[in-house]
């Protein structure tokens, strides 16, 4: 599939979701879902028509796609069967054994969906309004009615299937893989070459769903022109699981040197010949061990196969013929977070919890839990009229909402907005933190993620790291809260060494040669209340001539390096830029500062905020960073199809962080979705 097809399924996929009245399946969605992601088709359908979509480059795309692979003709996304105005699913159920990801959609023509699986050459079962559709390793099974379609990929987990007892209960053997060590060419002769036949079409159609056909290994076909020595290795097979269990390790080989070696060309041909037949029996080990269908891998792997899909299908039984008791919303988080205006959901049950059960489980890391105190988390996407919005937020534990709180009590230093110029900037990043608490706070959090692991070693290194600081004198001379200013690129032509050759004398010569580097304009600003340090770390940069007085700020030397950079300390403010002109405008009160509403607001009501603005970036990007006029034509014309992107974080509202990220539509454009279109078309 490429990239077109792809994202014209995607698109597809996006049509669909939740209505008051629609038909909804999330009562459907089990209550211990880790995972649920809601696209709501009826809000898509309200900003772009079926037919319209399949009027655009990506719908177009979609159809010529499936014409050729499937041999049939689709007019509209429509005939796919599917209730385009009703919610689509995604979610994520894990246990203990294994984890299931489940696609879950609305059916509005159960003849028309049969007829999509009919015509892709895909097998099914069919009892009663119920079809059921298994892939060659029953890793994926689709159910499906006239009210919906359930898609599971199921996953059983190696941590499970490898304890002793669980081994033991379902008669798999406890036995070493054993490592072949072959070369790197020789091994890539060794392919995962387990087939596996599709479930349904071994049954005519009909089956029992806890049965799962294993179709077995291919004879292999080799080469009848072999040495007698290669004859007698493929005789060397794995006898029983003994020989299973033998390792194979390569014997050091003593090479005398070069002149030490005489051969002729028969002997050599001869030795190629026996160390290749080497390398085969090898091989052939590997190879019977993993395809064999008497090796206890291969057995093994069945018995886990069959395992996984006889649960499988009760979990997709349960979700066909169950009450819906135990559905998803009983959780009270989950539908307090339900937006009938956005697009498409994404929430999660527990950061934290949904972390442990993807952690792998290595002594090493049983104990270790980086997501500790992380909670329930979400993000919402809305295409607005003037602007497509992705809003995000997350919950944390008592003991984490405290530590965040503190860290983010400071605010931006409004005296920062004097040198911020809207007119002529392209972007800027500002953050804001207390650093005394956030190294007061740091060990604690430290301690929290390694500390049942490594708890005598974090327990020391915290109580160093806190005696060896201080926090306060620190906090002083780096307060926590700066901005970076990002106002463009420009270029600058700087002197190298080069080295030319002469030919005739095979002599070489030292000669100086220019050329052009593209160096980024900024003005970086931070807070500081104390400047004794800084003050010291001047003097004896200039001590060191590597840093120069330019009356009232001064320039930095950086050996090696074209970029040349300015500073000063000026009302409690450290500045660093690259433009000696606009640093000369500070010094001496004379910088136009130009701040809309807009900004202020980002700036100083947020933690952290972020702008960029691609239209002015448009143009000002070197042509030899880019290449041919083609893709320089093509890199501007994307920059000016972009609207302002805004980053945000907001303050901490109890124990919840929330954050969010924009992008303005650009006036001529009918709404947010047609524009994003617009973009993918232009990309082509």
């Amino acid at each position: 599939m490429n990239y077109y097809f792809k994202s014209a399924v995607t698109s597809a996929f996006l049509l669909g979701t939740l209505t008051v009245n629609a038909q909804d399946l999330s009562r459907k969605i089990p209550a211990d879902a880790m995972a649920v992601m809601t696209i709501k088709g009826n809000n898509f359908l309200e900003l772009m028509s079926a037919e319209e979509f399949n009027n655009t480059f990506i719908g177009k795309e979609m159809f010529s796609k499936l014409a050729k692979e499937q041999n049939n003709n689709y007019n509209s996304v429509e005939d796919f069967g599917f209730n385009l105005s009703s919610s689509f699913y995604y979610y994520n159920q894990t246990n203990d054994s294994v984890s299931y990801n489940c696609f879950l959609a609305p059916v509005k023509n159960l003849a028309q969906l049969d007829k999509v699986f009919e015509q892709s050459g895909k097998k099914f079962s069919i009892n009663g309004k119920q079809r059921t559709f298994f892939n060659a390793d029953s890793s994926k099974i689709m159910r499906w009615n006239d009210e919906m379609l359930l898609m599971v990929l199921a996953d059983g987990r190696s941590a499970y299937f490898d304890r002793p007892e669980i081994r033991e209960r379902f008669g798999m053997s406890a036995i070493e893989i054993p490592q072949a060590e072959v070369s790197a060419d020789t091994a890539a002769t060794v392919t995962d070459a387990v087939e596996v036949t599709d479930v349904a079409a071994a049954s005519d159609g009909v089956m029992d769903a806890s049965e799962v056909m294993v179709e077995e290994p291919k004879p292999r076909v080799r080469s009848k022109k072999k040495s007698s020595h290669a004859a007698k290795s493929r005789k060397t097979k794995l006898k029983g699981k003994k020989s299973a269990k033998k390792s194979y390790k390569k014997k050091p080989v003593k090479v005398q040197p070069a002149e030490e070696v005489y051969m002729d060309a028969a002997e050599a041909a001869a030795s190629a010949a026996a160390a290749v037949d080497s390398a085969a029996a090898v091989v052939d080990t590997a190879y019977s061990y993993y395809d064999d269908k008497n090796s206890p891998y291969y057995k093994d792997k069945k018995v886990k196969t069959a395992v996984v899909a006889r649960w499988t299908v009760k979990m997709i039984d349960d979700a066909f013929t169950g009450t819906d008791q135990n559905s998803i919303l009983k959780n009270a988080d989950f539908t307090k977070n339900i937006d009938q205006k956005a697009e498409a959901t994404i929430w999660v049950a527990g950061v934290e919890k949904l972390g442990k059960a993807f952690m792998p489980s290595t002594p090493y890391l049983k104990d270790f839990n980086f997501l500790s105190g992380y909670g329930t988390a979400n993000a919402k996407l809305y295409l607005e009229e003037k602007s497509i919005r992705i809003s995000s937020a997350m919950t944390f534990g008592e003991e984490m909402g405290s530590v965040l709180r503190k860290v983010h009590q400071r605010k931006l230093n409004k005296a920062f907005l004097k040198y911020v110029n809207e007119d002529k900037l392209i972007g800027y990043m500002a953050y804001s933190m207390d650093t005394k608490s956030y190294l007061q706070e740091y060990p604690k959090l430290v301690s929290k993620i390694y500390g049942s692991l490594y708890s005598d070693e974090i327990g020391m290194a915290t109580d160093l790291f806190s005696l060896v600081l201080d926090e306060e004198a620190i906090s002083k001379v780096i307060k926590g809260d700066g901005i970076f200013i990002f106002n463009g690129l420009s270029q600058k032509e700087v002197s190298y060494k080069s080295y030319d050759y002469n030919e005739e004398n095979f002599e070489t010569t030292e000669v100086m040669k220019t050329k052009k580097e593209t160096l980024p304009d900024f003005l970086a600003m931070i807070s500081t209340e104390d400047t004794r340090l800084i003050n010291k770390l001047i003097a004896y940069g200039v001590k060191k001539e590597v840093v120069k007085s330019k009356n009232s700020y001064y320039e930095v030397t950086i050996p090696k390096s074209p970029l040349a950079l300015y500073f000063t300390i000026k009302e409690g403010i450290i500045f660093l830029g690259t433009d000696a002109t606009e640093m000369e405008q500070i010094v001496s009160n004379t910088y136009q500062a130009k701040v809309s509403g807009r900004h202020k607001s980002a700036l100083l009501g947020n933690n952290y905020a972020a702008y960029f603005s691609p239209k002015r970036l448009a143009g000002k990007i070197p042509a030899e960073e880019l290449g041919s006029p083609a893709k320089i034509e093509k890199a501007n014309k994307t920059l000016n199809s972009l609207g302002d992107i805004y980053i945000r974080s907001y303050p901490m509202n109890g124990n919840t962080f929330a954050g969010e990220i924009s992008m303005d539509t650009p006036a001529d454009q009918k709404n947010s979705l047609k524009y994003l279109f617009s973009v993918i078309e232009n990309l082509k």
